[in-house]
């Protein structure tokens, strides 16, 4: 499925003229693509599972290459679901995604299951303090942060004390914010270690003290890799594009949609970039310049040897 051969697209759309173009590249084939697809599948499968059990779903990390469309899977996955959740940029410090937290669980209605999605978490996954508050909170389903934060709790707005207070340990520095009847959906383009990355690494040494501490996360957080060649790189981005059509190219025509991917795939190996901002970029010239875009997209978007 994945393959060059299977759906051959480069070469169809090479030797067929520009009439013949929507169909090669019409959108009912890109059913049949892994990446979006793949992603959806995999959450239409975890929430109906739930569902039948009447039991929470389990968390769940979503991790592959930047600009393939992670988000507009996850968001198109809940819509379809009928769910409504509550979305949190994961770019943020531990402290900051405490306070955040503290915020949503202070909020929220403790009988109804609460679904959280947790974008763009790079940055608490990169480092070991977040990734062993994570691996800690999801044995213990609560949330700890066991330091003094006299400094931080300074910064915040008397709200956001209000939402920390709510969780404070009694007699205790930090606070303990409960995970109760909650799933919560991750996406980073940070890959966890593998039990393989821990039994590569020199036993001992720090890379294998890290990896050793993301690996037990990522088995809690029930991780699902999107490690993708460059075709189903742009079978994901084609899907996005036609079936999703990112927010700048709302006004774009399915003509130049097409046009878009078939240039992206004619030259996957010359690209300057391949993902959905690359797209959005081709279509920004096209507006520009609807004459001599096919000349700045040869010249300022493709490597030159």
């Amino acid at each position: 499925m994945e393959s060059r051969d299977q759906f051959n697209m480069r070469d169809e759309a090479s030797q067929k003229a520009d009439g013949d173009i929507d169909r090669v590249l019409r959108p009912s084939r890109f059913d049949d693509f892994t990446g979006q697809r793949a992603a959806m599948d995999n959450l239409q499968i975890f929430v109906e599972a739930a569902k039948q059990r009447d039991e929470a779903l389990d968390h769940v990390l979503l991790h592959g290459p930047p600009g393939l469309g992670k988000t507009y899977t996850v968001e198109q996955q809940f819509a379809q679901q009928n769910i409504e959740c509550v979305p949190i940029k994961g770019n943020a410090s531990l402290w900051g995604f405490i306070v955040d937290m503290a915020t949503v669980v202070s909020l929220r209605d403790p009988k109804e299951h609460l679904f959280l999605f947790i974008d763009d978490c790079d940055n608490l996954l990169l480092h070991g303090d977040s990734v062993n508050t994570l691996k800690i909170a999801f044995d213990e389903n609560k949330l700890n942060y066991n330091k003094q934060m006299m400094a931080q709790y300074a910064q915040l707005t008397e709200e956001e004390q209000g939402y920390i207070d709510n969780f404070r340990n009694e007699g205790r520095n930090g606070i303990s914010i409960p995970l109760d009847n909650m799933t919560i959906v991750w996406c980073s383009n940070y890959k966890l270690a593998t039990k393989q990355d821990v039994n590569k690494a020199e036993k001992g040494s720090n890379k294998w003290f890290k990896f050793t501490h993301e690996e037990a996360l990522r088995r809690r957080l029930n991780a699902r890799d999107y490690d993708v060649d460059m075709d189903t790189a742009w079978g994901w981005i084609a899907d996005c594009v036609l079936n999703s059509t990112p927010p700048s190219m709302k006004t774009a025509t399915l003509a130049q949609k097409e046009e878009i991917l078939d240039f992206m795939y004619k030259y996957i190996n010359r690209v300057t970039e391949l993902n959905i901002t690359f797209a959005e970029k081709l279509y920004e010239e096209i507006e520009l310049d609807p004459d001599g875009y096919p000349t700045t997209w040869e010249y300022d978007y493709l490597i030159h040897e």
